[in-house]
């Protein structure tokens, strides 16, 4: 079975060719997607040969099923929007969310399967093996791409009409031929291409940051020249998204061979390349006005011609990420490629700020980590950094065996040395460093699947609250989690084994579910989540984990996991990820009826006391 194959690419065109020996296809806007099926496992890769398969694991799993030993599928994946056309600002956000059940992967050509190499066939050929193969009424995420059976002469007409992006059309008599064809001819709506972004405009003040404008790069005869400025088009996360991942690519020279006057740039390496839509060029090869449609991590960087179209390669692509982490492949459980990276120096002023109403709820805990690391973010695994004197260490033994080591802090400067170890994100153990096989509370994950509104998640809380209640657990409170779900925490008066505490929690969950089946799954398959409320009890376990309290989330205008009264969840919060390391709730003066778990226990010892000498 061979490699990544360099895919072939579409000429541009502005008709469609006429004639029987054409098909036609909708030209869908996201990305160009190659799957590789072998011996049972699904990896995607991009036109580049970037792995992505962690970014569509949904997608990657559906194809899993179908019935073929080993093949070789390309495609194009798009997120739709309600209308079904593709949206590329809707995929983006959605890659940005970590949210990938929207998602469509659609196949329109197949190079091999089985043991055979179907390049040299006719596209006619290939077709009829693929639609054999990808059979609609199986699948959800997975959609053949179709032909149009329209004649020609309207066909472009009619589908920019219809919103879509434009038409392929492909010989049906040609075989598959790496690099840009003149059997395959594509013709676009609007004029696009991927210019490299040499540097932005900042909004002055903007607390998180974020940029005002781009100016774009195109380059000819092998120098990079100033191709215009973008101003337009951006939703508003992409302001903030794009200032962090910009960031780590300042440089203090213009990368142009040709300078141009632009005091207010700050200039970047040009290693990123956006998708602009645009009007036209000038006799200067400037762009005509261009409008931001999204950034393309699926392509190499320094590989735009001056047409604004990404030459093929001439040596093969090395198969890699494009933000290759700078840190050992067995230290990352899980990259995180949309996070947004938090700057140490706004870590340290967050942590000052708030550490003396954290601590109570990280200090003397087993944290998991979040970290980023040169634009890199991902839950850590294995051998940690070097650890400064103030972070302490835990010895613990791994659920699947062996020794590992665990961090806690229980100080302000526990917190500022977590982050000179690229730390961003706490996730707190359900039990203390005292005695980690013990849990100390228990929580439950509302996570609103696609369709569920945050006013239903809220009075979700407030049911599970009085179902907690009536199991006997009266000192419950909320938190935000900086995301899109909520957490109800639930101190325990009395310690117990983390496997008791998950059936607890497994019952209750189960038990609200049945309230309305229809609103509730406790399943965590992304097929059962769509259009309910997934109570997600999974949490509570040795080892597993849920944000903490105050932790930052390296998400869109920084937000923060955030602990409240019962009182304000029911008559302040608008949105889930109300609050953010800059603007923080006022901490000053802030209680909560619902105590930490040691003093919840204290207290709860002596009702008990109470009670035993009021019955002697």
């Amino acid at each position: 079975m061979p490699g990544f194959i360099a895919p072939c690419h579409a000429t541009p065109t502005t008709r469609i060719p006429p004639g029987q020996a054409w098909s036609h296809e909708l030209k869908f806007d996201g990305y160009r997607l190659q799957a590789h099926l072998h011996e049972g496992t699904a990896t995607l890769y991009t036109r580049r040969g970037f792995d992505w398969t962690h970014r569509f694991r949904v997608i990657a799993a559906e194809l899993m099923s179908l019935e073929v030993g080993s093949a070789i599928l390309d495609g194009e994946v798009y997120a739709p929007d309600k209308t079904g056309r593709s949206d590329f600002h809707l995929l983006q956000r959605d890659l940005a969310q970590g949210r990938t059940d929207r998602e469509i992967y659609s196949p329109f050509d197949l190079l091999y399967v089985n043991g055979i190499d179907l390049r040299e066939a006719t596209l006619a050929d290939r077709r009829r093996v693929l639609s054999s193969l990808v059979v609609a009424e199986n699948h959800r995420h997975i959609i053949l791409s179709e032909a149009i059976g329209v004649e020609s002469e309207e066909l472009l007409k009619r589908v920019c009409e219809m919103g879509f992006e434009g038409v392929v059309s492909k010989r049906l008599d040609a075989p598959y031929r790496s690099g840009e064809q003149a059997s395959w001819l594509k013709a676009k709506c609007h004029l696009t291409g991927d210019y490299p972004i040499v540097a932005f405009v900042e909004k002055l003040g903007a607390r998180p940051r974020r940029i005002a404008s781009l100016y774009l790069g195109r380059f000819e005869l092998g120098k990079l020249l100033y191709a215009g400025k973008a101003q337009t088009g951006f939703q508003t996360d992409d302001l903030y998204l794009l200032r962090e991942r910009l960031d780590p690519y300042i440089t203090s020279t213009s990368p142009l061979s040709i300078p141009v006057n632009k005091p207010k740039a700050t200039w970047v390496r040009p290693e990123l390349a956006a998708e602009i839509r645009y009007n036209g060029t000038t006799a200067d090869g400037l762009l005509r006005a261009p409008v931001y449609k999204g950034l393309r991590e699926d392509l190499a960087p320094l590989e735009v011609a001056d047409t604004g179209r990404r030459k093929a390669r001439k040596t093969p692509v090395p198969i890699r990420h494009p933000r290759a982490p700078a840190v050992p492949k067995e230290n990352i459980l899980q990259l995180l490629p949309q996070a947004v990276p938090i700057p140490h120096d706004d870590l340290r002023r967050y942590w000052r700020r708030v550490h003396t109403v954290a601590l109570p709820y990280l200090a003397r805990r087993p944290l998991k980590l979040v970290r980023q690391v040169q634009g890199t973010s991902f839950y850590h695994k294995g051998p940690l950094p070097e650890i400064p004197a103030s972070v302490h260490q835990l010895r613990v033994t791994k659920r699947e065996g062996g020794q590992g080591t665990r961090v806690w802090v229980d100080d302000l400067d526990g917190l500022l040395g977590l982050v000179e170890m690229d730390v961003v994100e706490l996730h707190p153990w359900n039990a203390t460093v005292e005695d980690i096989e013990l849990a100390d509370q228990m929580v439950f994950d509302l996570d609103p699947g696609e369709g569920i509104s945050w006013t239903f998640v809220l009075d979700t809380a407030f049911t599970l609250r009085e179902l907690l209640e009536q199991h006997g657990y009266e000192h419950t409170w909320p938190k935000l989690t900086g995301g899109k779900g909520l957490h109800v925490m639930v101190p325990l008066a009395r310690r117990i084994p983390h496997e008791s505490a998950h059936r607890r929690s497994r019952r209750i969950a189960e038990a609200l579910s049945s309230l309305d089946p229809d609103r509730y799954t406790v399943s965590a398959a992304l097929s059962a989540r769509r259009g309910r409320l997934f109570i997600d009890y999974l949490r509570n376990g040795r080892g597993t984990t849920a944000v903490g309290a105050y932790s930052p989330r390296a998400k869109a205008r920084w937000t923060m996991a955030v602990p409240l009264e019962w009182s304000e969840l029911e008559t302040r919060l608008r949105r889930p990820d109300e609050y953010t390391i800059d603007a923080p709730p006022m901490t000053e003066n802030r209680t909560r009826r619902s105590l930490p778990t040691a003093q919840a226990e204290k207290k709860a010892r002596r009702r008990r006391r109470t009670r035993s000498v009021s019955r002697r």
